[in-house]
């Protein structure tokens, strides 16, 4: 039976082979563990891929059927004079108990420039300054409508509420931004939106239900 050398026993040439096996050993045991992971990488992204097509056909299908089911609604709706002239198409329709409605409204897509940086500086500064010394909720509710939505931009609808309350103020600073928000303003297309929400039972108030996968 051949003896086995400890380390200390080998010549320069056995230690060299030695080591060179070694790193064989690992370099081998390494590619197999990163083949290993590719193999289950690419499985499991290939099925999330697969799902996220199979849910994105549903989804598609799914508005298209709203989308022209509300359409039909609406033809009904102006039959029956529920709908205002003043809409712009828009409407919203609630289940009999209540606790859920489908908003189908028109929604415009927009962008405001560089401009609108200055204005924000001037309408916090003037706010900072002068509203949240008087009154915590009203400048708290005016801040709200500056906050981003999660493309980093401000959202129409709340600079409408902002727009609604120009008059509110006459310092310099605030009319200045007013002025300035409206100048920045660009619509760059627009499409209606649907929506569905639900009743909270506890504070009864409307919640949306997200049907997208970034707010979960």
């Amino acid at each position: 039976m051949e003896k086995i050398k400890t380390v200390d026993q080998m010549s320069t040439e056995e230690l060299q082979a030695y080591l060179a096996g070694r790193q064989k050993e690992e370099t081998e045991r390494k590619q197999n563990e990163r083949n290993e992971y590719e193999k289950d990488k690419e499985r499991r992204t290939s099925r999330m891929v697969r799902r996220a097509l199979k849910l994105n056909g549903i989804m598609e299908s799914f508005y298209f059927d709203c989308t022209t089911t509300l359409e039909e609604l609406r033809e009904k709706l102006n039959e029956y004079g529920e709908i205002k002239s003043s809409s712009k198409g828009g409407f919203q329709l609630k289940t009999k108990d209540g606790q859920h409605k489908v908003v189908y409204k028109y929604s415009t897509l927009c962008e405001w420039d560089e401009r609108s940086v200055k204005a924000e500086e001037l309408l916090k500064d003037f706010l900072s300054d002068v509203v949240k010394k008087r009154d915590k909720e009203l400048f708290e509710l005016i801040v709200g409508l500056l906050e981003k939505n999660k493309e980093g931009k401000l959202e129409y609808s709340r600079m409408q509420t902002l727009y609604s309350k120009e008059k509110l103020f006459n310092d310099p600073r605030w009319v200045e931004a007013i002025r300035l928000f409206k100048e920045s303003f660009k619509p760059t297309s627009s499409k209606m939106r649907l929506e569905f929400y639900k009743r909270n039972g506890t504070s009864q108030k409307w919640e949306l239900i997200s049907l997208n996968l970034s707010s979960f």
